[in-house]
């Protein structure tokens, strides 16, 4: 890509041409939202409906709550129970594995820290919380615990089918969740012959990030998830030392991660947001990646256009 890379995630296929229209460079589509057929169907529409990159993004080594996860608003004080039934609790679905990780005390955070549990007690299949910060619980929406538990040895089953599905399409790229090695992005680009995006989303050494920079197309730093994990101090430190060194990555490096969240239910960006979306860009960032502005915000249109305009060289 040339110039400043604007990624647009979306969730309405019906709004691909007005974004395209508006400047963005690539789409990103989240692939653990939804089913494989309807990633199927999804890249058959935008084959013909869409001239831009599509990244597809695989979930990886990120804990996510359950596909089948209903709406509804938990409140500080609360408890809740993670895992299977009960009956007068409200449940939280999530899979085996993650309540394997669970222990009294530990706190997580759900959708970027939005909503903070604190687990109370755990058992073989379900754990209790008591709500710390409140909001509304979503499905599929990820989940952090801190220090992250997961390294990810190879991909999941569900990754390598949307992959075998997908790969033969010369507009997909993928882009992989929570890299912790450059073994994981290797594997994936040995199976599907395409362009990846390493998505940094815990901490490593930089050491780390250099190891993983050399296998990837791309890296992508998500301060959602980075900032869930390491908290606000810690997170400050890490964008730093990181920015310090972006050019050490020889590879584009885009920001991600509430770019310019104002924008999701207002028409225009906070003044902090433009000023710090012009000094990323000064600091060696090649683009960002708008998640909820794009896919779910009320102003998609704008926000591109705003970056556009703040990251212009004219």
């Amino acid at each position: 890509m040339e110039g400043f890379s604007i990624v647009a995630t979306i969730s309405d296929r019906k709004a691909l041409k007005s974004i395209e229209m508006a400047g963005a460079t690539a789409i990103r589509f989240n692939s653990s939202h939804t089913t494989l057929e309807d990633i199927e169907k999804f890249i058959l529409y935008y084959a013909d409906n869409c001239s831009l990159p599509l990244y597809i993004d695989l979930q990886g080594a990120k804990l996510r709550l359950s596909r089948n996860q209903p709406v509804m608003e938990i409140k500080a004080g609360e408890q809740v129970i993670l895992g299977s039934q009960c009956s007068h609790l409200k449940i939280i679905a999530v899979d085996p594995r993650t309540l394997s990780y669970l222990s009294p005390g530990m706190k997580i955070s759900i959708e970027d820290g939005r909503i903070e549990l604190q687990v109370l007690k755990q058992e073989a299949d379900n754990a209790r919380a008591m709500v710390l910060r409140g909001g509304v619980i979503r499905p599929s929406k990820g989940m952090n615990i801190s220090p992250h538990p997961i390294n990810q040895i190879e991909l999941s089953s569900r990754d390598s089918d949307i992959v075998l599905a997908t790969r033969r399409h010369d507009f997909v790229r993928y882009a992989l969740s929570f890299v912790s090695s450059a073994s994981e992005v290797i594997e994936l680009k040995d199976l599907s012959g395409r362009p990846v995006a390493s998505k940094i989303e815990r901490e490593l050494p930089f050491s780390r990030v250099e190891e993983i920079s050399s296998s990837s197309d791309e890296i992508w730093l998500c301060r959602g998830d980075l900032g869930a994990q390491l908290g606000a101090r810690g997170l400050v430190d890490f964008y730093s030392y990181f920015s310090q060194n972006i050019r050490e990555l020889h590879k584009p490096v885009l920001m991600a991660g509430e770019v310019l969240e104002h924008m999701v239910d207002h028409p225009f960006a906070t003044r902090s947001e433009l000023c710090h979306l012009k000094d990323i860009q000064f600091r060696g960032f090649e683009g960002v990646v708008l998640s909820n502005e794009t896919a779910y915000g009320t102003f998609p249109i704008e926000t591109i256009k705003t970056v556009l305009e703040v990251t212009s060289d004219e």
